[in-house]
C-alpha cells in the first residue's frame, strides 16, 4: 500500500489542498495569494522571497500567508498536516509573507474544511465560502499571545510533543507530562492551550488519530492492533473518535487516502 497522498478540491472559487504529515521538500513560486494552516508543529529550513535559507518552527494550529509571486523553498524531515487555501477572498496585507499567525476562530474553520476533505464530502458552496472567509479574516486579526504562551517556547513544546509521540500507546496524563518538565498540571494546561489553541487532551487525541490514519493507509496491520498500538482502548473506541472528530470511518481510509 502506498503512502498517504494530498487531497485537493475546488469549491466556492477557491482551491483547497490538504497535505499529509510527512517529510517534504518544496520549491515553487506562489501563483496566487494563499493561506496555509498548520495542524501540527513543524520545523525545518526555508528561504522565502530570498536565496538565504534559515531555520523555521511552526506553532500548531497557526497560519501563514504567502503573497502572489513569492518564491518559496522549504524542507522538513518531519513535516506536518497542512491545509492550503487560495482564491479571490484571500488577501495578503502589504504583499509580504507572514507565519505563526494565531486566531482561535481559524481553528474551527480549518477543522471543518479538513473534515469535508477527509470524508470526501463536497461541501455546500455557502458553507465552504463561510469557512474560507473565516480563515481569511482571521489572518487579519491575529491573537495576542498570552503570558503562558510566551513561556511555552518551541523547544519546550517539542519536548512535550516528543514525549507524547513516543508514548502514544501508554496511559498519558497531563500530570505526568507536567512532572517531566517540572511544572504543575494546571499551568501546563494553560500554557498548552495558549500556545497551540487546544488542550493537551485534544492534542493527544489528534496525534493518536494521525498515527492511526497513517498505519491504516500504509500497513496491513488489523484495525484492532492499530487501535491498541496508538493508545485507544479498542477498535470501536478508535472508530467512534475518528468518526466524531474527522467524520471518517477507519474502513474507508485505504480508499480515501492511499493510491
Amino acid at each position: 500500500m502506498n503512502a498517504i497522498n494530498s487531497l485537493m478540491i475546488s469549491v466556492a472559487r477557491h482551491d483547497v489542498t490538504l497535505l499529509p504529515s510527512t517529510a517534504y521538500e518544496a520549491n515553487f513560486t506562489a501563483s496566487r495569494d494563499s493561506i496555509g494552516f498548520a495542524f501540527d508543529a513543524q520545523s525545518g529550513s526555508h528561504a522565502i522571497g530570498s536565496d538565504r535559507a534559515e531555520a523555521f518552527s511552526r506553532i500548531p494550529n497557526s497560519m501563514a500567508v504567502t503573497p502572489l509571486g513569492c518564491d518559496v523553498r522549504s524542507r522538513s524531515e518531519r513535516g506536518g498536516e497542512y491545509l492550503l487555501v487560495s482564491g479571490p477572498t484571500i488577501r495578503v496585507a502589504a504583499g509580504r509573507y507572514r507565519t505563526n499567525i494565531q486566531n482561535m476562530g481559524a481553528i474551527c474553520a480549518a477543522l471543518q474544511i479538513r473534515r469535508w476533505m477527509l470524508g470526501k464530502t463536497q461541501p455546500n458552496e455557502l458553507a465552504a465560502e463561510a469557512s474560507i472567509l473565516q480563515l481569511s479574516e482571521a489572518v487579519m486579526r491575529p491573537s495576542r499571545p498570552a503570558k503562558a504562551a510566551r513561556w511555552m517556547t518551541s523547544r519546550r513544546f517539542r519536548l512535550i510533543a516528543d514525549a507524547i509521540d513516543d508514548n502514544l500507546a501508554a496511559r498519558l496524563t497531563v500530570a505526568g507530562l507536567a512532572a517531566e518538565i517540572g511544572v504543575s498540571a494546571s499551568f501546563l494546561s494553560r500554557a498548552f492551550i495558549a500556545y497551540s489553541g487546544q488542550t493537551p487532551y485534544d492534542y493527544i487525541l489528534s496525534r493518536r488519530l494521525q498515527r492511526a490514519r497513517h498505519l491504516l493507509a500504509t500497513t496491513d496491520l488489523p484495525p484492532t492492533d492499530i487501535a491498541l498500538c496508538v493508545g485507544f482502548s479498542s477498535q470501536s473506541h478508535m472508530t467512534a473518535i475518528m468518526k466524531s472528530r474527522l467524520g471518517l470511518n477507519p474502513s474507508r481510509i485505504s480508499r480515501v487516502q492511499s493510491m
